[in-house]
């Protein structure tokens, strides 16, 4: 509610470390890790399969969360993000 979500490093960001890396000047760059938000579909879900690949738990999670909203151009299926919640 407070916070928002980065795919690139897969963390999570409070509004305000968000509100003061904006006055420091890091508009459109991670928080985190540096890298530049890109809005696009392709491109969030190709960050988060990169981290699926080397095994990351809470990129597991959120494909997860992808298959059972059926969002970021992934098809919608439950069972499936069953299982990679069972896996995460």
């Amino acid at each position: 509610r407070h916070s928002k979500f980065n795919v690139c490093c897969m963390k999570r960001v409070c509004d305000g470390c968000d509100l003061e890396a904006t006055k420091r000047g890091m508009n459109g760059l991670c928080e985190f890790c540096r890298t530049p938000f890109i809005n696009d579909d392709v491109s969030d879900l190709a960050m988060i399969m990169k981290r699926v690949s080397k095994g990351d738990a809470v990129a597991i999670g959120n494909l997860a969360e992808q298959h059972y909203q059926g969002s970021l151009g992934v098809a919608k299926d439950v069972p499936r993000a069953i299982e990679l919640w069972t896996e995460a």
